[in-house]
């Protein structure tokens, strides 16, 4: 039972570190409300599996957001932010929605946490443009893992970093995250194509996806929300859905077509990785070497990478197999550090 808290407190560590202290107060508190009396509590406490890989605690977390967000439990609700309570007061309010809501928290825990984070766009805007400013203008573009595709219309929002400004005029979101120096945002660019896969795609259009999107953003980070309302509401408006399929099969059938008006293919990624099991990393690998036998492809993702703090901004470029690392950046898109081409 030591083993699964100690899940909770490294999630609360990492919420903390992430700008979330109400997330991370939850998970100091979950010894509190998990026990052996709900369904929810005993699922968790005999987790099988690697309690971290499969992000149980936010599995929870989603749940009882989503209780709030879809106004079920007025008592969890009436602790949940803006408004704070006592530790004792939001560990008994935690405990008591558990237990009127046990048997759909306990279905919740069964499928993994779904995000769709948007400020990742500004972490991979400067990994296209560095893209462009090599190979041309033109990019035909094939997104693995991309949930609602939100990261797919990249080249829509506007961005800031610093006092440099990329982007239109009109964008239905700015981005701007902390940089000591802003990256190269010289290029021009164009996407000629773009598509999309996920095994468990979501529709921006569809409300209960949208709630359940909503729901693993964490309850403190009211910027988060609003980002990502936005970008739903855009993506919505788009012709493009993101392809329910599997990533190997999806980019075996999309890179046996030739490029689009010459232009360079892209596979792009972000904090996907590190959720696939390794049959499934060497399909994705084995797919993307054998297209590289007829045409040049650019491999660019932001993923951990075992570096702190945060994620690397990765290109590697086949057939020749050069690899470079751009940038830092964090999972949230709340900071970037450009490194240039280490």
């Amino acid at each position: 039972m030591s083993d699964i808290f100690d899940h909770f407190h490294r999630q609360a560590e990492a919420c903390r570190a992430m700008g979330s202290p109400f997330t991370a107060r939850l998970a100091d508190l979950a010894p509190r409300f998990l026990d052996q009396t709900t369904l929810t509590g005993r699922r968790i406490l005999a987790w099988n599996g690697h309690a971290g890989e499969d992000a149980v605690p936010l599995r929870l977390f989603g749940g009882l957001h989503r209780l709030v967000l879809t106004r079920r439990d007025a008592g969890l609700a009436a602790v949940y932010p803006p408004t704070d309570v006592s530790d004792e007061t939001l560990a008994a309010a935690v405990s008591a929605a558990i237990g009127r809501h046990d048997h759909d928290l306990h279905d919740i825990l069964m499928s993994p946490p779904q995000t769709n984070e948007v400020g990742r766009s500004a972490m991979l805007l400067p990994g296209f443009l560095w893209l462009a400013r090599r190979f041309g203008p033109k990019l035909d573009i094939l997104e693995i893992g991309a949930s609602a595709g939100l990261n797919l219309h990249w080249d829509d929002y506007a961005y800031r970093y610093g006092d440099t400004r990329w982007g239109k005029t009109k964008a239905p979101l700015e981005l701007a995250p902390d940089c000591d120096a802003p990256p190269p945002l010289d290029a021009a660019v164009e996407v000629v194509r773009r598509r999309a896969c996920d095994l468990a795609p979501l529709d921006p259009a569809d409300a209960e996806h949208r709630t359940r999107l909503l729901s693993y953003v964490w309850a403190d980070q009211t910027e988060r929300k609003a980002r990502l309302n936005a970008a739903l509401d855009h993506a919505a408006a788009r012709r493009e859905r993101v392809e329910m399929a599997d990533a190997a099969e999806f980019l075996a059938r999309e890179l046996a077509k030739p490029p689009e008006d010459g232009a360079l293919r892209v596979v792009v990624h972000s904090i996907f990785w590190q959720y696939l099991a390794d049959p499934a990393r060497l399909g994705i690998q084995t797919a993307m070497l054998r297209a590289a036998e007829t045409a040049p492809l650019a491999w660019l993702r932001l993923e951990a990478d075992g570096q702190t703090p945060g994620a690397g901004l990765l290109v590697t470029l086949f057939p020749s197999g050069e690899h470079h690392v751009l940038a830092r950046g964090d999972f949230h898109g709340r900071w970037l550090r450009w490194l240039g081409e280490q």
